[in-house]
Order: structure tokens, then C-alpha cells, then sequence
């Protein structure tokens, strides 16, 4: 029944040899791996606006430029990745591109900041869907849904990753390419209509804004600063490059480029469909949970239209943009688990994070990365608006280390034509440097500090788990004088409660591999009558076998049985200790809750003992 379950959800094992049949086709791996890019159009036009609205209605006429600037450091940040893919075909991710090329801090400090930005890539694109459909429904809002809504898309994502990454690309590909076909034709009819006769709906001039500031170089810079969310999910396709049907370089590249220009041309279709409408946002000041920007841009394009039918039409966009954000997580959990992994196998994270499921996905990091994501929904409450300033600190500040990474490897390797890929590089680098040196001061009192410390953490962390394998891989091998001793001698110790099928199969095994056996009984009971009738029937089934009672005045099963196998240990140092602890297993789960089952926790108590051999050994019942 249990394997039954595991193959409905996760689906039927496959075997190793079925890995190279997981690689993705471009078609494919465009959702996977830039739904995350592609569907920060829907929050980040609405961030740029969050701040220009403090300088009331002249602030919005900023919209466009600053999201043309955004746009022109996209197509920077692009250019430079194109390198760095056919640079590394085997994935040149920040940690890999920074630690060959600069030095192992400079490499964990990248892994750390893009770990941070995948955890957040889910916990905002699933934040940002669910906004979409309480603006649609916001009785949902009125109902508290958030959160709910927000944990069930984050399992749900959890659960299709799970189940392999080609099986998750299909399905996710199509919602992608409709989001896609939505957002431009909306963007088409406010663009094209008004030529052929159509009438978009304009709102009034928001003349009831009020100005908290005035517009300036430090507002603009913090617009832009926001706006730089739509950044966020470029490096993942030189992430993962493997993941690509052959030639991974090539088709990665392309991948890359289309990517590219999808971003680009939806951020700047809302960007100016928003500005010529007078949308505006005020997100943060209703809690977050105001009406989208996409809703707003979607019911005013619409508004030609009959209402049955405008409705319709924000709805579809809605919902497509609501979708694609859940499924825009699936671009961290196609490159979380892999980085994990690659951590992982230098030491630096956990060595369960490297083994390939049933599934041949990284399991353990795919579970990690959900439970982290739906940790941080918790703490801000499913608030897009709260999540989006820890965001881009650690994207720009991966971009930077790989980006100064590749214009150290030029000037190293000296290839064909490295003057002009230098320089490209070197571009990109200074100018993720300054965007990453303008959101650290303009953002710095809001949230950044956090992903700052975080960041921090996980670098002292990695080096701790990396100086521990280092310690035990010192003390675990083998050292020259070491010899073997096969005639060592041995002391047994058989835990029991009472006299049992159970004991008495401990017993024989026992007797099996030593000639010295000891029965070992706590009395912890006051219940003198019981505990002399174990010690008449260990006189009649016993034999030869001693049983030592262990007093225990304060009823602790545990500590005498420690205090006894350490005495063993120091009254014969020369002697091997084993202690065997019976334990009986019903066939029914249910039944288990009847039965006060102490061996895991005498196992446990014991392994605490060094130098002792602890044994369980399980007498089944029907």
C-alpha cells in the first residue's frame, strides 16, 4: 500500500541510466528555467510604482524611463551570461564561475546569495500569484486565504518537482506560453487599438496622491533599485546547463537570449501601459494587499469592451499570471537542489543533499527549499510587498562575483578574442557593482540588512560543515601501525524487562558470538512480588547466564544502564562491549500505540558511550 502511494505521488522509479532522457529541449526548458524572469513582470513595474507614487502624480511619468533603464541593464546582464554558458557547458553558476576564478570565500559568498534568492524566488512568485487572485477575489482577502493559499501552491510545486524535472518542464510549459500569449495581447490592444478606432479605458489623473517626497536623483535611484526585481532569475539558465539536450552550450545560449527578449518586451509593454493610464499602487500602504498592478493595467485595456467580456479577458490574464508565479518557483527548484548538490560534494553543505531520488532529482533539496520558502510566507504573512526588498541583494551581489569571476578567467586563459569578452564582462560587472552599491543604500533601512545577514550566516556555515568533514575525515583514516585483533575478547549484555520469546532469542544470539554473557534488569518497579518472579523464572530458563538487577531508587530506566556499561568498560578495558537490547514488533501499526516501546530510546542513551557496540535485535509478532 505504501509503495502503491509513493508511485501515485511521485511516480514510478527510474533508473540511472534513464538521466541523459531527462535532459530538456529548448521548448521545455524555456518554462523551466525562465518562468522565474519571465513572470517578474507582474511585480515589478508595480515595485517601481510603490515608490514614485511618494512624489504624488508627477512621479509617475517616471515609470517608463526608469524601467527602460532596468530594461538596458538586462540586456547587459544578458550579453554577459551568454559568455559565461558557453564558457562553462558543464553550468558556470556564480559559486562555480567565483570560486575557480577568484577565491573559495568569493565562491561561497555567491552560493550563498543566489541560495537566499531561490528561496525567496518562490516564496515571492507564489506571494505575487495569490495576489493576483484576491485582486480578482478579494473576498479571499477578507477570508485571511493568503497563507493557505500560498502553502498549498508551494506543495504543489514541491510535489510536481518531486516527481522529476521533465514531467514538472510539461507541465509547466504550457501555462507559460499562454501567460506569455496573454500578457501581449493585452499588450497589443493598448499599444495597436486606439489606431483602429479602440477605446481603452484611461484612469483620472490621481490627483489625490499625496507627496511624501519629492522627485530627485534618490528617488529615482530607489525606483530603479526596486524595479530591479524583474532581474531576478536571469542566472539560472547558466545554472543549469546540463539540464539541456545536447549541445547544452549552444542551446542554453539560446534559451538565454529568448529569454531576453521576452522580459524585456513584456516589462516594457506594462511599464508604458501602466504610465499612459495612470495606474498607480499603494500596495504597502493597505497592508499589501491592494489591487495588482497587472489587475489595474488589465481592466483598463479591457475596458472597451463589453463588461461580460472585459471581464473575461482580465480574468484570463489574471489567472495566467496567477499560474505562471506558482510555477515561476520551478525555476528555483530546477537550480536550489543542483547548487545544493554541488555544495554538497565540496563539503560545504550536507552530504544528503547530493543524492539522486527515486526520481533522479535531488530530493532532499527540493523538500529543504519548500520548507524554507513556506517558513518565510509564514513570517510575512503571503505580503508581496514585504518579501520584494530582501530580493535583489543577493541576485546583484551573484551577479557581481560571477561576472569579476569571468574577467579574471579572460585575462587567465587568454583565448581567441578574450580582449572583447574581458571587456563585456568587465561591463557587466561594474555595472551589477553599482546597481548592487545603490539597492544596499537605498534599501538598506528597509530590508536588505536581512538578506545581508542571512548571506553572512550561510558562509560561516558553510565553513563549519566543511572544517567538520575535514575533522572526521582526519580522525577516519586508516593510519599505518594499525592492526587488526579478530581474537579481541568480548562482553555481552542482554537488556530485558521480563522473561520472553523476545529475551530468549536475544539470549541464544548472545551466547552465539561470546562465551561471556550478562542479562542486565532495572528494577523500577516497587512491586517487589514482580520482581521476584523474574528472578524465579530467570532461575529456570537463565542457565548459566548471570542476571544482574539494577537498582533504580528514582525510576530512571536509563541512567543505570549507562552507569553499569561504563563500569563494564572500566573493570575490563581490554574487552569488546556489546549490548543487545530485545525489542518485539507487532504486525499492525495500530497496536503499537498499546505497547510502551523503550529500545529506541535505550539505543539512543547509549550511543552516547564510546566504545560500545549497541545491537537491536526485533522478535516479531503476528
Amino acid at each position: 500500500m505504501k509503495n502503491t502511494w509513493r508511485r501515485v505521488l511521485f511516480g514510478r522509479p527510474l533508473a540511472s541510466d534513464k538521466l541523459q532522457h531527462q535532459r530538456l529541449r529548448k521548448l521545455i526548458a524555456l518554462p523551466v528555467f525562465a518562468s522565474d524572469a519571465l513572470s517578474s513582470t507582474a511585480y515589478a513595474t508595480q515595485e517601481i510604482l510603490l515608490v514614485l507614487c511618494l512624489a504624488g502624480a508627477s512621479g509617475l511619468r517616471f515609470t517608463l524611463p526608469v524601467s527602460m533603464a532596468i530594461v538596458s541593464l538586462l540586456a547587459i546582464v544578458i550579453f554577459s551570461y551568454e559568455q559565461t554558458v558557453h564558457a562553462y557547458p558543464k553550468g558556470g553558476g556564480s559559486y562555480i564561475v567565483s570560486r575557480e576564478n577568484l577565491n573559495t570565500f568569493a565562491g561561497l559568498t555567491a552560493a550563498a546569495s543566489i541560495l537566499t534568492d531561490y528561496v525567496l524566488t518562490v516564496a515571492v512568485s507564489i506571494s505575487s500569484g495569490v495576489q493576483q487572485i484576491t485582486s480578482f477575489f478579494p473576498r479571499l482577502t477578507e477570508m485571511n486565504m493568503t497563507v493557505p493559499l500560498c502553502l498549498l501552491a508551494i506543495a504543489f510545486v514541491t510535489l510536481m518537482n518531486l516527481r522529476g524535472a521533465k514531467e514538472s518542464g510539461a507541465i509547466f510549459a504550457l501555462p507559460t506560453y499562454i501567460f506569455m500569449m496573454c500578457i501581449f495581447s493585452m499588450i497589443a490592444l493598448g499599444l495597436i487599438g486606439p489606431m483602429f478606432g479602440y477605446h481603452t479605458m484611461t484612469y483620472p489623473k490621481p490627483s489625490h496622491l499625496v507627496a511624501t517626497e519629492g522627485i530627485g536623483l534618490f528617488l529615482l535611484l530607489k525606483a530603479f533599485a526596486s524595479g530591479c526585481s524583474a532581474m531576478t532569475g536571469v542566472e539560472a539558465i547558466s545554472d543549469g546547463v546540463q539540464a539541456f539536450k545536447p549541445p547544452e552550450s549552444k542551446n542554453a545560449g539560446i534559451t538565454l537570449v529568448m529569454m531576453g527578449f521576452l522580459l524585456g518586451g513584456m516589462f516594457l509593454g506594462i511599464s508604458w501601459l501602466a504610465q499612459s493610464h495612470n495606474v498607480t499602487y499603494l500596495g504597502a500602504l493597505h497592508g499589501g494587499h491592494a489591487e495588482s498592478v497587472i489587475s489595474q493595467v488589465a481592466r483598463a485595456v479591457f475596458g472597451g469592451l463589453s463588461t461580460n467580456v472585459a471581464r473575461v479577458a482580465q480574468g484570463a490574464v489574471l489567472f495566467s499570471t496567477a499560474i505562471v508565479l506558482v510555477l515561476a518557483a520551478n525555476t528555483a527548484y530546477a537550480d536550489f537542489p543542483r547548487l545544493s548538490a554541488i555544495l554538497a560534494g565540496d563539503r560545504y553543505m550536507p552530504r544528503q543533499l547530493s543524492n539522486l531520488g527515486d526520481r533522479l532529482v535531488f530530493a532532499n533539496g527540493i523538500v529543504m527549499l519548500g520548507l524554507c520558502a513556506s517558513v518565510l510566507v509564514i513570517i510575512f504573512k503571503g505580503v508581496t510587498d514585504a518579501l520584494i526588498p530582501l530580493y535583489a541583494f543577493g541576485v546583484f551581489m551573484s551577479f557581481t562575483l560571477s561576472q569579476s569571476g569571468m574577467v579574471r578567467r579572460w585575462i587567465r586563459l587568454r583565448p581567441k578574442g578574450w580582449q572583447f569578452k574581458a571587456t563585456v564582462n568587465f561591463v557587466g560587472a561594474c555595472t551589477t557593482a553599482l546597481v548592487l552599491t545603490v539597492i544596499v543604500i537605498e534599501k538598506w533601512e528597509g530590508k536588505v540588512w536581512i538578506s545581508a545577514v542571512i548571506v553572512a550566516l550561510l558562509v560561516v556555515m558553510f565553513y563549519a560543515i566543511n572544517n567538520h568533514y575535514e575533522k572526521m575525515r582526519v580522525q577516519l583514516r586508516m593510519i599505518d601501525d594499525w592492526k587488526s585483533n579478530p581474537n579481541r575478547p568480548h562482553t555481552v549484555l542482554v537488556l530485558l524487562d521480563r522473561l520472553h520469546r523476545g529475551t530468549a532469542q536475544a539470549l541464544e544470539y548472545a551466547q552465539m558470538i561470546s562465551k561471556d554473557v550478562r542479562a542486565v534488569r532495572v528494577e523500577v518497579s516497587d512491586n517487589q512480588q514482580l520482581n521476584q518472579m523474574v528472578r524465579r523464572e530467570w532461575a529456570d530458563w537463565g542457565g548459566s547466564v548471570p542476571l544482574v538487577n539494577l537498582a533504580s531508587p528514582y525510576r530512571s530506566l536509563f541512567e543505570p544502564v549507562v552507569e553499569y556499561v561504563k563500569q563494564v568498560m572500566e573493570d575490563r578495558p581490554d574487552h569488546l562491549v556489546t549490548v543487545i537490547v530485545p525489542e518485539f514488533t507487532v504486525s499492525r501499526w495500530y497496536y503499537r500505540m498499546l505497547h510502551a516501546n523503550h529500545a529506541p530510546l535505550l539505543r539512543m542513551a547509549l550511543g552516547n558511550v564510546r566504545g560500545v557496540v549497541v545491537t537491536n535485535l526485533r522478535f516479531y509478532t503476528d
